[in-house]
């Protein structure tokens, strides 16, 4: 017996996510997309403190927004029960279903509430930088027969995310890149003056900006590190974070540790990224993995002189002194030294922003 479909919504986009980070910046672009272009969309997310920003967004984008208990999420990532899923799935009832999640699968309790509900092949975004579950294993195994029978397509946003899906055993067919996207004229129309006058700083004070979570994935505390070993030659530089994580308190310490806190800035989660980084004087992302960065992205699309890592991921948009300065994971020394370089020349400044621009209007 087939499902009945909703006459409601045409479109359904459940997230198992936090609702702060890139993948759901990606999920809300791709409903806002599909909104403008006439189509009833509904997304669901996890009732968490970290998805009320994102749920008032899609209220100003006029998209149905439900945040449910349903869902179980946190920064270490969802951990869901079969009678949950059961009774989401149930509530899924449009023509097309496409789920997003920060890991590299779904869990298994949903895809056995899939079958035991039948429902028809669904579309899947895997935005995780990090391979989580290991080919050739049990999981993998279920992983890759659920695809087989409820899944239309899995999309990742990078070659190393579907080179992975296929090590897992997923058919060729099912898997495909789609790249992350951004509204680059959003990116590159911010106020810089904004963010300088609430730090107290000229437009002429040199300014390094961090704008990503704050997670152990994103190593925070290097970019402090690297920082304070200038503070010394340039009197007026700072740090701030813009956004938060699980990394924020340990930043901070190091910040004290290093005796610059007083020149490092946590302003928390903000809306005016295009301000903060209209007013960088370099962009940082000390970075050990990545599925094709959204906030590298954006940084790009600003014109922000990138530093950050040649780790995977980033190696799919960033060319070592064409559109960015990178250096190794964890190399505090090579990053220190980097950013001295963009500190200090000013052309070297203009030119890899410049390209960056150029490099962010492809996506």
């Amino acid at each position: 017996m087939s499902r009945k479909t909703s006459t409601e919504y045409d479109i359904q986009y459940v997230g198992f996510l936090t609702g702060h980070g890139g993948d759901a910046v990606q999920m809300l672009h791709l409903a806002h997309g599909m909104h403008r272009r006439g189509l009833r969309v509904r997304v669901i997310v996890p009732a968490v403190d970290t998805s009320i920003a994102f749920a008032e967004r899609c209220g100003e984008l006029g998209i149905t927004c439900d945040r449910t208990d349903l869902i179980q999420s946190d920064m270490s990532g969802p951990k869901q029960d079969l009678r949950s899923m059961v009774r989401l799935v149930r509530t899924l009832d449009a023509p097309v279903v496409h789920f997003h999640t920060g890991n590299s699968c779904l869990p298994r309790s949903l895809m056995t509430a899939l079958e035991l509900e039948r429902v028809p092949r669904a579309f899947v975004t895997l935005q995780s930088p990090y391979e989580t579950i290991e080919p050739k294993t049990a999981r993998a195994r279920f992983w890759a027969f659920a695809v087989r029978r409820r899944v239309h397509t899995v999309i990742s946003p990078s070659e190393h995310g579907s080179a992975f899906q296929r090590a897992c055993g997923l058919p060729e067919a099912r898997v495909c890149v789609v790249r992350n996207a951004i509204d680059t004229r959003a990116m590159a129309s911010g106020d810089g003056s904004r963010p300088r006058v609430e730090l107290g700083m000229t437009s002429d004070d040199p300014l390094v900006v961090f704008t990503s979570r704050m997670d152990a994935q994103k190593r925070p505390t290097d970019a402090v590190q690297m920082f304070a070993r200038h503070v010394a030659e340039f009197p007026r530089l700072r740090l701030v974070f813009v956004g938060t994580g699980t990394e924020s308190d340990v930043a901070r310490r190091t910040a004290e540790e290093l005796g610059v806190v007083d020149r490092v800035s946590f302003v928390g989660h903000r809306t005016d990224v295009a301000d903060w980084l209209a007013a960088a004087t370099v962009w940082i992302l000390p970075t050990e993995r990545e599925n094709f960065s959204v906030a590298v992205l954006e940084a790009l699309s600003a014109g922000c002189p990138v530093l950050s890592t040649t780790c995977p991921g980033n190696d799919e948009i960033l060319i070592d002194e064409v559109n960015a300065l990178t250096f190794p994971v964890g190399d505090i020394d090579a990053g220190a030294a980097a950013l001295r370089r963009l500190l200090v020349d000013s052309a070297l400044r203009q030119r890899l922003g410049d390209r960056g621009v150029e490099t962010a209007e492809e996506y």
